[in-house]
């Protein structure tokens, strides 16, 4: 593609980034800034103006799902994908490529690379109790592992760095020794030691580093806010001495600092690297100004001079809403999503997430949404699906694998159940290596199908594993002291990156944006996070003037006859306590009952939680029931005595 051509429909700041010199660049790319597009464009404009070689270039990113999108978007733009053209990978693929030539060249044996790393930790763990706990622990191994922490010096660093852990970090050390020892005495690799034997080839011979250099001579990186040290390393060891690399991040978006990443380092990069450019894609194009509003308002608490300017215009206003407990709050984003669905669109559930702070609260959400007829499409597999493939990995050979499948699909009538067995009969299908059995179809079912049977329907995921997606519409459920920012956030370090985390979340929404928590959570007093102070506060004016207001225009509105005294006595205890009830929620008090709602109560008197439901709906009657009929059974009451009187 021609070079003019590349910039067509970019700002000014976009232009900037694309055609500055070629020289050490930093680009601090804002949420919704275009950061994809500006980085293809500026690998192509490089090559259009033939000032780079495309098969010198090396572009590093972070996911196997980001070097696939930096592929496809750089063949749209003419750039071929051959082996002879730009190197696209994630740091753990480009070091193993480079590891393989190494040893090939070196006439030695590639060792073999982990694939089950949980059996191996729990080995190293032998009778400790954390041996039934393999996720915990390798998380530890990767963290200490990014950090270049030896087993020696991993207990008094993970006490350094506030690293809460189950068992003593002593204990954690222990294990963390014993599974490197595992690893060598098997000759095998896990992926970060793939980065480490590159990084140490290259120190240890001269003449290999050289033809590294020599073969990537233009470097660019993708979320390099993310990286860790490990990974910072690689990159230093690739570079040399050389400036020429453009480097792109957004600091506010630095969110993986309990695995390891070090925000520090892409800070310092400009005083790292001499003479570096900074540069900024402050213009947001993914979120409404409402949006953006919201999200800033809670990144401030971490950067008071954050620089992002909606281009979009004005749309909805952000909803923050409050509920009771867990269930309220479930049944509150059905309504949310419903909301979203009526406004129109060819697939509105495509276009909507839920995120949560942590896996645990999707449970009560999803069965929520699938009882409303809302479909879901979740990350992790459902618990029928998970019991159907563990029903079938208990077959013992192919025949009996072959008879499961048959009986399932002549007998059973759930469709999970079926899909499994139609997976079964396409895995026997396949030119399988090793045995047909139950073990060897769940192990083909992990690598293979992990995302076959998925759906268009709402995402629930937590916010880690939102971040680089956006939808339409999104609910940021669970915003609560305690998630939002998390318990486990001891240090100012980790408070700060939980609120980068939030702002990531908000962030993900590009027209609508529903925000909610819980007053209790499973038992437990919960609350409005502090981060939506601005957010409440913006959205409503103070329950107690609004209800004020409302009052006295009734008041004025009501006639001064003895006929009327009975219902506005009632109308006045309602106000009351609707008022009350705001204040706990913090919420309007016309979001607790409308006026027209509230006068319909007066009026029709309603005896039970059916009758309330005719007036307000069904999920807010089972909400306010117990207390709006105790007051209007009080009045009548009341009014009852009088007459007798």
């Amino acid at each position: 593609m021609d070079a003019d051509q590349l910039l067509h429909g970019m700002d000014a700041d976009q232009r900037a980034a694309v055609t500055c010199p070629e020289t050490a660049t930093v680009l601090h790319a804002g949420a919704g800034s275009g950061k994809t597009r500006v980085l293809t464009h500026r690998i192509a404009y490089r090559i259009a103006k033939a000032t780079a070689d495309p098969q010198r270039i090396l572009a590093i990113t972070f996911t196997r799902e980001a070097a696939s999108e930096l592929r496809q978007r750089l063949g749209k733009l003419g750039v071929a994908r051959d082996p002879q053209s730009v190197t696209v990978g994630t740091f753990h693929a480009i070091s193993l490529s480079l590891l393989r030539q190494r040893l090939a060249d070196t006439h030695r044996q590639m060792p073999t690379i982990v694939h089950n790393r949980s059996v191996l930790i729990s080995q190293a763990a032998g009778s400790h109790p954390m041996a039934s706990r393999p996720r915990e622990l390798l998380v530890e191994v990767d963290w200490a592992h990014a950090r270049l922490i030896s087993p020696a010096n991993y207990a008094q660093a993970a006490k350094r760095n506030g690293r809460y852990t189950v068992a003593p970090h002593n204990e954690i050390a222990t294990i963390y020794k014993n599974y490197e020892q595992l690893k060598t005495q098997r000759n095998t690799l896990d992926l970060d030691d793939l980065i480490s034997r590159v990084v140490e080839a290259m120190r240890l011979d001269n003449a290999y580093a050289q033809a590294v250099r020599w073969r990537y001579r233009h470097i660019f990186v993708d979320e390099a806010q993310d990286m860790n040290p490990l990974q910072y390393e690689l990159f230093e060891t690739i570079r040399g001495q050389r400036q020429d690399v453009f480097i792109v991040g957004d600091p506010m978006q630095a969110i993986y600092g309990w695995n390891g990443a070090d925000k520090k380092l892409f800070d310092e990069l400009p005083d790292k690297i001499r003479g570096t450019t900074v540069l900024r894609l402050p213009n947001n194009y993914r979120c409404t100004p409402e949006i953006l509003s919201a999200a800033v308002s809670v990144a401030k608490a971490v950067e008071p001079n954050i620089d992002v300017r909606a281009i979009k215009a004005p749309a909805e206003p952000v909803v923050a809403k409050g509920f009771a407990d867990v269930e309220s709050e479930a049944l509150g984003i059905v309504d949310f999503l419903w909301q979203f669905a009526n406004q129109g669109g060819a697939n509105p559930w495509r276009s909507a997430a839920v995120l949560v702070r942590t896996n645990i609260q999707s449970e009560t959400i999803v069965d929520a949404l699938v009882k409303h007829g809302i479909p879901v499409r979740t990350s992790r597999p459902s618990k029928e699906l998970t019991s159907a493939i563990a029903d079938a990995a208990q077959s013992r050979n192919r025949d009996e694998l072959a008879t499961w499948a048959a009986d399932v699909l002549a007998e059973s009538e759930s469709e999970v159940q079926q899909w499994v067995a139609e997976q079964v009969q396409a895995f026997l299908k396949t030119d399988q290596p090793g045995g047909f059995d139950g073990r060897s179809f769940s192990a083909w079912m992990r690598a293979t199908a992990a995302d076959q049977r998925s759906v268009e329907g709402v995402e629930v995921l937590t916010f880690h594993s939102a971040k680089g997606r956006e939808w339409e519409c999104v609910v940021v459920a669970g915003c609560e002291d305690g998630l939002m920012p998390h318990a486990s956030a001891i240090s100012q370090e980790q408070i700060d990156e939980e609120i980068r985390l939030a702002y990531v979340a908000l962030t993900r929404a590009s027209q609508q944006l529903f925000v909610t928590w819980c007053e209790t959570r499973k038992g437990r007093v919960a609350g409005q996070s502090r981060l939506l102070g601005e957010i409440v506060a913006k959205q409503n004016p103070s329950p107690e003037s609004q209800d004020a207001t409302h009052s006295n225009k009734s008041v004025a509105r009501q006639p001064t006859t003895a006929r009327r005294a009975k219902p506005k006595s009632l109308e006045d205890e309602l106000r009351a306590w609707r008022s009350s009830r705001a204040r706990v929620i913090k919420q309007p008090a016309t979001s607790v009952l409308s006026d027209l709602e509230l006068r319909q109560i007066v009026t029709q008197l309603p005896k039970t939680k059916s009758d309330l439901a005719k007036i307000v709906g069904q999920m807010p009657a089972n909400r306010i029931a117990t207390d709006v009929l105790a007051i209007v059974a009080g009045a009548e009451k009341r009014l009852s005595a009088v007459a007798t009187k």
